[in-house]
Order: C-alpha cells, then structure tokens, then sequence
C-alpha cells in the first residue's frame, strides 16, 4: 500500500461560494459606483450598469503586450481554456500570458509551456487564503496588464480582483442573473448553447483574432513515463493482450449532501468486472485523495476480478502519461474527461446533472452515456451550479448493462465503430504476474475521437 501521506488542510470552498454569491455583488456595486465618480472627474471611462459593450467600428485591433488570464477552481475548465491561451499566443506571439488560479492547477498550466507565470492563491486557511489575495494583488497591480481575461462563469471575486489590477482592457462574462459583468470593459455574452471550450473561446473575440483552438502539448517529461511504466510493470499489465483501461469513479469535491455528479460505485464494479471477462483487459482505478481511496477500495471490493490501486500513486504530469497510453479511459463528469480530450485519448462519460452539449467530450469517437430528463441538467453556470436534487435519479438509473452495451457496441466486436481489440484477444484476466524479460506493452495506433448519439 502506498504511502497516501498527510491530508491537505483547504478552506471549506461551499462557505467560500456563499461569500462570493451574497456578499460579492455589493463589492461589485460599490467598485462600480466608485468608478463611474472617477470617469466623471475625468478617470477612464465606464460603461454603464447594464450596457452592452459591442465592438466599434474602425482603428487598429488590440495588441496586449501582457495578459492576465484568472480561473480558480476547476481543472476542467483549466484543460478547455489552454487551448484559448494558446490560440491567443499563435496569433499574438510576443504576448506574455500569467494566470491566477488555486494550487491544484499549477502543474498543468506550467507543463502546458503557455504561461509565464502562475499566480496562486493559498487555500490552506483562511487567513493563508487573505494574504495570498493580498499579495498577488498587489503583484498584479505592479506588473501593469494590458488586458486581463476573466474566464470565471460566475464567480464575483475574479471580477472585482480583474477591476483592482487597474488594467485598462477587462473582458469577462456578463453571465445573466450574476452581477458581476459591470466591471468589466468589455463584456462577453455567456451562452449555454455551445461547448464550453468554444464559450470560453468567445473571450478573444474583441481581439479580433482567429478563434480557432491552438494546440496544446504537455511536457510530462521521461519521469513520469518512467513511473507509469513501474506501476503496469509492479502489477504484470505492461505485457498483457487486453486494453488498458483507466477507471475514474471520482467526481471532484461535492458540495452537496448528495454527490449529484457519482454514478453508483456498483456500477463502475460491475462494468470492469465485465470488460476484464470478456476481453481480458487490465483495469485501473486512479482517484486522489482519502474520499477517492475509499472509493476506489469500495470498487475494488465489489469486483470478482482483480483490479489496481492506483489513487494517489501518479502526479498530474503521471496521470496525463498514463492517460495517454490508456485505451480507453471511463468516468464521471470531472477533470479526467478534459485531460483525456486534450491527450485526444479515448473516453467514456456518465452525464447527469450536467449537459453534455457543454461539458462532453466533443470528438466522435468518446462515448457519452446520458438520460437527458426533463428535470435535466439542474448545475449550470445561470445557477452558480447549485441544485438542490436529493435523488439523482439522472446518473443513478444508468444501469452498468446499458454501458457495457454502448461500449462493446463502440469499442469491441466486428462492427465496433472505434475497436480497440479484436473479440475475445486476451487472457481471461489483464493482469498477469510481472515478467522482467517480457518486452513493454506496444502503444495501440489513435484515432480521432468524439460521442455516440445513440448511447
């Protein structure tokens, strides 16, 4: 068993989102009073409360020389929104691009190579978490922006600190309902209508730019694709004739009394069981934290056949490693889906409370499972994601058996859209006893990827 090591201390984040919905719009009124007082004793101009900014016709398109790109909370939406920076980077190549985001995210951005500098902002504790504001505040007004990018759906706090930065260019959301879009000098229409990679694109359009996503490349380095080869070594998978398939049973941190994003951990036990009989392949279970090990060992517990460990054994540089080598990757609605798209690895998604036309996987080769109720999706960003469902019956009653149906309809059998193996190619087990001599598991060739609308 690996050393899991101490529980990082965190601020409640639930009592963080009640501040930021109830006390951030009257910062945000107050701010905007103030700056409207200054515009009329000849400060720079605001616009008013409930403008609509639209571009004006003529003069040089903005050039930013410095940018600040602000997004805290969400992996995810960190993965979707490199590749916005990196478009802005292709078209603007001088830019230097900084971002102010929570801990969690900082390995991914610097492994992406697109940020200059990352801004942190410490969660440990309450007064740890105002005096790393007060600082990278104080860093952010020093360094003079050009422009900053708020790529925050709802949050008030981003807009205010995009307001404080005293940058002459602000472009955020003017999501509806949040009063928060008065601070900004541009203000960008949210929308639900499209994938959020292509909402969060929408922010460059006042740059008059090319918008199509850049191309983002991880630099994982040969460490953590050492480490992912002795892990599948320590448990004989680098050798095996099945596929590799990564489980993630996870969803991120719930601030619910009920985890509305969970498929039954039943289900996900039923489903590799099923995948490792009948086409022999090798399961692992990744996760991260002390709630995710105790599902992941929930999991592993309700199985007949044996599976891996892997919570916590892999950095985020580890999981992208063992992602990309993944055949097929199976989850919930959480980071591990936008990691596994930017890898374009596949993947196989249970939706719920959320709208997969947002958040899923866009290539045709991932599989979405999804009920699409009339009582769905109740977590959007109009709502702050808050819902109070007691009984999500929209992920609980897809049965493990409509999922292995879709994905052996997809993936495995003459006719398999996206095959990942021939029928019955492997042993009746993926895992077999490590073998020093036997030569490392081959990469299976990729395809391009995207979601059954039948599933």
């Amino acid at each position: 068993m690996p050393n899991r090591g101490p529980v990082a201390k965190s601020v409640n984040m639930g009592i963080g989102r009640k501040v930021d919905t109830w006390l951030g719009p009257l910062i945000c009124a107050l701010l905007y009073f103030v700056s409207r007082v200054r515009g009329l004793l000849g400060g720079p101009p605001q616009p008013a409360m409930h403008a609509t900014t639209p571009p004006l016709p003529g003069g040089p398109p903005l050039r930013p020389r410095r940018v600040l790109a602000i997004k805290t909370y969400g992996l995810g939406n960190i993965a979707m929104i490199l590749s916005v920076i990196s478009a802005l980077r292709r078209e603007i190549p001088e830019v230097e691009v900084d971002f102010l985001t929570l801990p969690e995210n900082r390995s991914l951005l610097e492994l992406s190579g697109l940020v200059r500098r990352v801004l942190a902002v410490d969660t440990t504790s309450y007064g740890s978490l105002a005096g790393s504001l007060l600082k990278n505040l104080r860093d952010i007004i020093t360094r003079r922006y050009d422009v900053v990018i708020d790529f925050e759906q709802f949050v008030k706090l981003s807009a205010i600190i995009a307001f404080l930065s005293g940058a002459p260019h602000r472009f955020g959301f003017n999501t509806d309902g949040q009063r928060r879009g008065w601070l900004y000098t541009t203000r960008i229409v949210y929308t639900d209508s499209e994938h959020m990679s292509q909402t969060f694109m929408r922010l460059l359009r006042p740059l008059q730019i090319d918008t199509s996503p850049g191309e983002v490349t991880f630099a994982t380095g040969p460490e953590s694709e050492t480490a992912v080869q002795a892990l599948l070594d320590e448990h004989g998978i680098a050798h095996a004739a099945g596929p590799l398939i990564v489980v993630h049973v996870g969803s991120g941190p719930n601030f619910y009394d009920v985890p509305l994003k969970r498929w039954p951990i039943q289900y996900f036990a039923e489903l590799a069981d099923a995948l490792v009989e009948r086409y022999g392949a090798a399961v692992l279970f990744t996760g991260k934290g002390e709630e995710e090990h105790a599902l992941v060992h929930e999991a592993m517990r309700l199985m007949r056949r044996p599976a891996v460990d892997a919570c916590d054994r892999l950095d985020i540089a580890g999981l992208l490693a063992l992602l990309r080598r993944a055949d097929l990757t199976v989850c919930n609605d959480t980071s591990v889906v936008h990691l596994a798209v930017a890898l374009r690895s596949r993947v196989a998604v249970v939706f719920g409370p959320t709208d997969p036309l947002q958040y899923g996987p866009p290539q045709p080769e991932d599989l979405i499972l999804y009920q699409d109720l009339y009582c769905s999706p109740c977590l959007t960003n109009y709502n702050l994601k808050v819902s109070y469902c007691a009984n999500p019956v929209c992920i609980r009653s897809i049965p493990a058996e409509r999922a292995l149906s879709a994905i052996e309809k997809k993936y495995f059998g003459e006719n398999a859209s996206t095959p990942l193996t021939r029928p019955g190619e492997g042993a009746a087990t993926g895992l077999t006893e490590p073998d020093a001599a036997s030569p490392a598991r081959p990469s299976r060739p990729r395809l391009t990827l995207a979601k059954d609308p039948g599933s």
